[in-house]
């Protein structure tokens, strides 16, 4: 019984580790993130209100990285020192861009399961009372979701 008793203490401890463990969604490479509702991919623009919605295409590709704290960082297919970020613009729901990679909030946690395809929630480790990565009207992507799983990583190449 004893034995019983500290094995079941031991999955419950792990499960409970599980849960707070945030989920490594995508691995290290090259990803289109598109909204899960309309297929829209998150564009890899420039400018201080970023975050566009469009077509999927070589403007769509992001570079997940997987960071020692569990968090990521989404860099530009394009220029690999520029990352997704919060941008510095007061506007709510609070805007993303690009910007060199360390230089505003750019850590993101993706939460969901770890399955290819699943939709998944991303928020910005360093604030994640900003809320999710949503969709905002079909072409813009902003902070302020609710933290539903609104978003899926397809891999490129």
């Amino acid at each position: 019984m004893r034995i019983r008793s500290t094995l079941s203490l031991a999955a419950s401890a792990a499960a409970v580790m599980a849960l707070a463990t945030p989920s490594q969604a995508a691995d290290n490479g090259s990803y289109f993130i598109q909204d899960a509702r309309t297929g829209a991919c998150l564009l890899t623009n420039e400018g201080l209100v970023g975050g566009q919605l469009g077509a999927c295409g070589n403007d769509a590709v992001w570079q997940v990285r997987n960071l020692p704290n569990g968090s990521v960082q989404l860099a530009s297919g394009r220029e690999e020192s520029r990352c997704l970020g919060l941008s510095p613009v007061k506007l709510l729901p609070p805007p993303v861009f690009l910007s060199p990679c360390g230089s505003s909030p750019d850590q993101w946690t993706i939460a969901g399961p770890d399955e290819d395809g699943a939709p998944v929630a991303v928020r910005l480790t360093e604030i994640p009372r900003a809320g999710t990565l949503t969709p905002r009207d079909g072409d813009r992507a902003t902070l302020g979701g609710n933290g539903a799983p609104e978003w899926t990583f397809t891999r490129v190449g």
